[in-house]
């Protein structure tokens, strides 16, 4: 008897020393607690339940996620085509019209199956819409039919040898359910369904929601998340603030002096900085005020802002070193230094460099002088010359960089104010025309052409498309030039359009580039592995909204 007591009592420590002195992963077993991925993709002001994937508004994890492109291009595979909704595309030999063949056996997250009327919805919906395209689309097609159940036929306007790039930006939505929708435009979408790997909203409130996992998507084999949650991230200190804890998973914002404020944290706590696009500064060619708009479309004015730029002194302190200084007076991305004309960057290198002296020449000349003596320039007519700076809130590095700007205009006598709002009123500035000048940055693709094409054609200057060509500055010559481009057949032929587009552009100093940035990305390997970075590069790392090759890093990823 004593012997059986001794035992019990043996097996009773042995339980509670179990329960609560051996760490948990020892004795462990698996839970029904799902796998969550933490994101932050962008800043915003709010959460609302908006997953209408056409519109600006749409929550940051809406695209890809939701739903899911035809194809996705992998910028660091040589633009390699990646087949998702789609399993094949072929042009014409004369590129005027391409076909896609359409993955079998897919459904939507309600499961009706995917097919050609999707496809052809989608497309005939921008046309009916065109508030519904931002990505230029519709300019794109001149028909669209469907050849079988998982075939269609597009039609373009003009040759275009790289077509497929753009069609693909696309979102597909479902017949069955759009068709149904009274206002497009003004739609929501509450309650989304998709072809993607995470189509059920299961919780949103102020300050959270989490996206989990279609319960019909066509590779559920590759999902090895249950959930992706996107926690309200409304600034940059927020931000800094919060990625030291551990809480997120995967990010792209700006830290400063990021090894000591989110490396030395944690072994855990990593990043990679591949070279990004420009930071420009541009101007409102169509502000309001008749003498200030006249002033700002003086190209000796926007000269002589370039040169009171000290640009190595905006990357030591506004980005904390993580930059270089623009070269190239047109803002193409140092990235593309193959691309560049040594002719043309000498030529227009006075203008990147700071000189005041000369600055305050150009400035004279165009009487804009100090007509009350207060040290300030005035407008020829004797108004106030003030330049407002718009920048998004929160935003450290756009803040900071508009912050120094500010005293660097100073000292030739030009004041400034800075304006910050949140990022989607500021995005909405931008689109109406309701600022003087703003600090943006651009999109960046395999060479120089969508840095150009994004931000100088006209065409993207309407309300529905990104902030990028939002200066309203139009120029024939360039627009031919990037109308030229996709129907180049030679690398000769492309080469000397991107040469003409950097010098047309460069002579006219549309904006004035201040540096080239670095690609933001953070990741966090406590809880997953299978994270892109340079030693394992197989796509785009970055999670920003509209990064088709996030979807591919999703995949990839798994719990530890």
């Amino acid at each position: 008897m004593q012997r059986s007591l001794t035992a019990l009592w043996h097996t009773l420590y042995l339980v509670v020393f179990i329960s609560f002195v051996l760490p948990l992963s020892v004795y462990a077993t698996p839970t029904s607690e799902p796998t969550v991925l933490t994101v932050v993709p962008e800043y915003r002001d709010r959460i609302k339940r908006n997953f209408n994937p056409f519109t600006l508004l749409s929550m940051p994890t809406t695209h890809e996620f939701i739903f899911e492109p035809l194809i996705i291009f992998n910028s660091l595979q040589n633009n390699k085509p990646e087949y998702r909704l789609a399993t094949g595309y072929s042009l014409s030999r004369d590129l005027t019209s391409i076909q896609f063949t359409l993955r079998r056996g897919v459904l939507w997250s309600d499961g009706k199956p995917f097919t050609a009327d999707d496809v052809l919805y989608s497309f005939n919906l921008i046309k009916m819409f065109p508030e519904l395209d931002s990505h230029a689309i519709r300019t794109q097609l001149k028909s669209i039919r469907k050849l079988s159940d998982y075939e269609i036929e597009i039609e373009l306007k003009q040759a275009n040898a790289l077509a497929a790039h753009q069609l693909v930006l696309l979102p597909i939505v479902p017949k069955h359910q759009w068709e149904k929708v009274k206002n497009p435009v003004l739609y929501t979408n509450p309650k989304p369904i998709g072809t993607g790997p995470f189509t059920v909203i299961e919780s949103l409130d102020d300050t959270h929601y989490q996206q989990c996992t279609n319960p019909n998507y066509w590779q559920a084999s590759e999902v090895h998340i249950d959930c992706l949650r996107y926690p309200l991230v409304k600034n940059n200190d927020d931000f800094i603030a919060r990625i030291v804890t551990g809480e997120f998973d995967w990010t792209g914002s700006f830290i400063p002096d990021i090894e000591r404020h989110y490396a030395s944290y944690s072994e855990d706590f990593h990043y990679w900085l591949p070279p990004a696009s420009t930071i420009s500064l541009i101007f409102n060619y169509k502000v309001a005020d008749n003498e200030l708009r006249q002033t700002i479309e003086n190209i000796a004015f926007r000269r002589a802002i370039s040169m009171v730029v000290q640009r190595q002194l905006l990357i030591d302190i506004a980005a904390f070193g993580q930059g270089v200084p623009s070269e190239y007076a047109s803002g193409m991305s140092q990235r593309f230094t193959q691309w560049a004309d040594t002719k043309i960057t000498e030529k227009y290198r006075p203008y990147m460099t700071f000189n005041p002296k000369q600055a305050n020449m150009l400035l004279d000349s165009l009487q804009l002088e100090d007509k009350n003596n207060d040290g300030w320039r005035d407008l020829p007519s004797g108004k106030p010359l003030t330049l407002s700076v718009l920048t998004p809130s929160g935003w450290t590095d756009f803040n900071t960089t508009a912050m120094l700007l500010a005293e660097m205009l100073e000292n030739v006598g030009i004041r400034t104010t800075n304006i910050q709002t949140g990022f989607e009123e500021f995005a909405e500035r931008l689109s109406y025309g309701d600022y003087v000048t703003a600090i943006t940055n651009y999109p960046q693709g395999l060479t120089p052409y969508k840095y150009f094409n994004s931000g100088f054609n006209s065409a993207y200057q309407a309300p529905q498309y990104p902030r990028y060509a939002k200066h309203f500055y139009k120029d024939h010559e360039v627009d031919q030039l990037l109308a030229a481009f996709p129907t180049a057949s030679t690398v000769r032929q492309r080469a000397n359009i991107i040469n003409q587009l950097n010098e047309t552009i460069a002579s006219k100093q549309i904006t004035v580039p201040l540096y080239n940035t670095v690609q933001f990305y953070q990741y966090n390997t406590q809880r997953f592995t299978g994270w892109f970075n340079e030693r394992n590069p197989v796509a785009s790392p970055l999670i920003w909204p509209q990064a088709p090759e996030r979807l591919l890093h999703l995949l990839a990823l798994r719990p530890k």
